[in-house]
């Protein structure tokens, strides 16, 4: 029987608001385990020690790590990565949003050996059977690397269609809070991708790698996504109150939607939140949700002004049909919590101020408010870069706490006000337990 070795996951969230399990990573752990590695995470959502960390690494003895980073992330990458560098004995890669949309990038300034480009699941698998068997791992599939100050690249494998044909993620492999959060809510992610193209949205640019892709949303079977619920419930069945599906847009197939919410209403029984847009609300959905046991739909206004949203975030609706759907929700007796940014290239002290105008009008019950973050692929990071809107690359480490690019028609003073006067609204004075969700910044 093979040695086992230890594949350690580094998983990057610090300072960011956003603290709850990968499902990618999760997802991986199984693949890695039947290739006789050991898996453990280090999860770094606070600024560590440089000693602590390294002290860390060395305990659990590594052969391989895989860092899971976004864009927000990148200091810590370069310096965690750099603390690593002595260590030649450890493979050092990544994976996730940042490694995917700026890969050269990652390479050329960081200590990492390679990057894993799209999914991860065929490269990692690929690059084991590779190890295992001796052979060179400069040639895997789905991986760029770094030898010796020349990137090397390689053709990225087709996705995995059929979500259902992969073992179930392991999120045991995290701390319990961060699979079930303070507000015991299990959170979870059923479906990939999505069908919308926001500008705004790393969505588009993941989809591109793919050509000629066709069912780049997924959701697996309703078993699948049932018995996964059930799998987690057993193991936190202390604390699980309520589930929060991080997704997308699950119910993006309406059909699927209908049938998984029928089985959840018999198997689970729990209360739940999910997003929703604009284009998916209907009067029979809005149904299916408060039968099956939603009591908050989370919805992506973006910004109140209706041209802004049309000609440069790419959303379509008027502010009329927004205005319907959202009454389709209150009228299902849903609570409706918004999404909302300010920030955007060109955008106005006026304009603002209609999405603080748009959330009274539609009654929000509450919402967030962050400042736009210029992701790399995006359509709007390559406005950003012709109209020199960007900032310092990678300096920012947050959309939650100051606007990432430079504004153009009002100050960052007045931006942060009026982010503040939007959140003021938003949450009316109630804290977030009112309502059961956590603080993390999903895409509505």
């Amino acid at each position: 029987m093979n040695e086992k070795k230890v594949f350690l996951f580094v998983y990057l969230a610090a300072a960011s608001g956003y603290t709850n399990a990968s499902f990618g990573v999760a997802y991986l752990a199984p693949i890695i385990r039947k290739r006789s590695y050991d898996v453990a995470v280090i999860s770094i959502t606070y600024d560590m020690d440089d000693d602590d960390f390294i002290e860390r690494v060395l305990k659990l003895n590594p052969s391989i790590i895989g860092f899971s980073a976004t864009a927000p992330q990148f200091r810590y990458l370069k310096r965690y990565s750099s603390l690593l560098k002595p260590f030649k004995q450890i493979l050092q890669i990544c994976g996730g949003a940042l490694a995917t949309l700026d890969p050269y990038t990652v390479l050329r300034e960081t200590q990492l050996n390679g990057v894993v480009v799209g999914e991860g699941e065929k490269p990692i698998d690929q690059l084991l059977h590779n190890i295992e068997n001796d052979k060179s791992i400069i040639e895997t599939e789905g991986f760029y690397w770094n030898v010796n100050g020349t990137i090397k690249t390689n053709t990225i494998p087709a996705f995995i269609s059929d979500i259902s044909q992969l073992d179930f993620p392991d999120l045991s492999i995290f701390e319990d809070w961060m699979v079930c959060n303070c507000n015991n809510e299990l959170e979870v992610m059923l479906s990939r991708g999505c069908p919308y193209e926001c500008n705004y949205c790393s969505n588009k640019a993941f989809k591109s790698l793919y050509p000629s892709v066709n069912g780049y949303f997924r959701t697996p079977s309703v078993e699948y996504a049932v018995e996964l619920l059930e799998r987690l419930l057993h193991r936190h069945s202390n604390n699980s109150k309520n589930i929060a599906f991080v997704d997308d847009l699950l119910i993006a197939n309406k059909k699927w939607f209908a049938d998984f919410a029928r089985e959840y209403s018999k198997r689970i029984k729990l209360p739940y939140r999910l997003n929703v847009k604009p284009e998916s609300i209907t009067r029979e959905i809005a149904e299916i949700l408060k039968e099956s046991g939603c009591y908050l739909t989370m919805i992506g206004l973006e910004s109140g002004n209706e041209q802004l949203r049309k000609n440069l975030l790419n959303r379509m609706y008027s502010n009329d049909l927004f205005y319907e759907k959202c009454k389709i929700i209150k009228d299902a007796r849903l609570l409706l919590f918004t999404f909302n940014i300010v920030g955007w290239p060109f955008e106005t002290l006026e304009n603002m101020n209609e999405t603080l105008e748009m959330n009274k009008k539609i009654k929000a019950d509450t919402g967030v408010c962050t400042f736009f973050y210029p992701f790399r692929g995006t359509e709007l990071y390559k406005l950003c870069e012709r109209e020199d809107l960007l900032v310092e690359e990678y300096a920012k480490t947050n959309y939650n706490s100051e606007p990432n690019i430079k504004l153009t028609n009002v100050s960052e003073h007045e931006c942060k006000e009026m982010q503040q006067k939007i959140m003021s609204f938003l949450t009316g004075g109630k804290s977030t337990e009112d309502f059961n969700f956590s603080n993390e910044c999903l895409c509505g």
